[in-house]
């Protein structure tokens, strides 16, 4: 028996050299901003579930300090895709006429919480105090106007201060450099467990305002819309499996272990993005959202005027509503 065993293996062995092998996946050059977080849980979901493998993709994700500096390299085409950053960076970078453009909205409205030191109470308190924000020119900006106009407060009643990415700022509140910030999730519940006040959600005075966007270089896509046209469906996929209580556990270790964190920090952000509806179902791209950003920015002095939408976007690729 052992012999004929050995001559099956040896079969076995020699017919696999024949066997047609599995087609190598398309390498994406993906860009994000800082470090693995929740904006992100869709690609984590599209690659732990194995949606981009079937589609023949395999993303090389490159972790970018800024904003500036994704859509920089983006622009210069050492980025194919950048995965989420705000809407706003497309904007600026189309109206600047760089090659990129706004494939489909990642984030529908805006996740943060203003955080501020203990002895503070309430967003009107943060007069003549100084608040980390992640750019002078980026969505950061427009949310910190809409949050302090609403409480009257208006620009020169307080100081700025820049940190690109979440962790940054929560390290510069944590060291007493500024008195208050904007935190996503999951950051914004580490800040409140260190006794850090939430004054404020940006949801509640800026729900109109959409938050992430999937951006794509022109050149690539040009030679590899199918590939784009691949990654929107993975995103489409990746957050309707978001949105199944059944997964909810899963979804949670997914990014856990992105995060390098223990699943009941992660727990919070979860119920906290599908309570504001955050991942967006559809990937349509409503255009009234975006003449709106478009609109707080003139207002701000960071454009002009608006960017034609079909500037904007890719046309057959980014799916534009009303």
């Amino acid at each position: 028996m052992r012999h004929h065993h050995a001559i099956g293996a040896a079969l076995c062995s020699a017919l696999s050299l024949f066997a047609p092998s599995a087609p190598a996946l398309e390498t994406v050059e993906t860009g994000m901003i800082g470090a693995a977080n929740s904006a992100g849980w869709p690609w984590y979901i599209g690659i732990a579930k194995g949606f981009l493998a079937d589609s023949g993709i395999a993303l090389d994700i490159i972790y970018v300090p800024t904003a500036s500096g994704l859509v920089q390299q983006l622009a210069a085409g050492s980025l194919d895709i950048v995965a989420d950053i705000g809407v706003v960076e497309p904007i600026h970078a189309v109206a600047k006429g760089a090659p990129v453009a706004l494939v489909r909205i990642t984030g529908a409205v805006p996740p943060y919480e203003m955080l501020a030191k203990p002895g503070i109470k309430s967003v009107k308190e943060l007069k003549g105090k100084t608040i980390c924000i992640g750019g002078l020119i980026d969505i950061n900006r427009v949310y910190l106007e809409r949050i302090m106009q609403a409480n009257g407060l208006h620009n020169g009643d307080y100081d700025i201060t820049v940190v690109g990415n979440t962790a940054g700022r929560f390290a510069a509140l944590k060291s007493g450099a500024v008195d208050a910030t904007m935190l996503a999730p999951p950051v914004n519940f580490y800040a409140e467990e260190a006794g850090f006040n939430n004054v404020g959600m940006i949801y509640d005075y800026a729900k109109d305002l959409p938050f992430g966007g999937m951006d794509v270089s022109l050149a690539y896509a040009a030679k590899h819309r199918d590939t784009v046209a691949k990654l929107v469906a993975v995103l489409d996929k990746s957050i309707a499996w978001f949105d199944d209580d059944a997964h909810r556990g899963e979804a949670i270790d997914i990014l856990a272990k992105e995060m390098r964190r223990g699943p009941e920090d992660v727990a919070k952000s979860y119920d906290y993005l599908r309570k504001i509806d955050y991942f967006p179902r559809s990937a349509e791209v409503p255009a009234s959202r975006l003449k709106t950003l478009m609109a707080e920015m003139k207002a701000l002095g960071d454009i002009d005027s608006d960017v034609p939408i079909e500037k904007l976007v890719i046309a057959g690729l980014t799916h534009v509503g009303k």
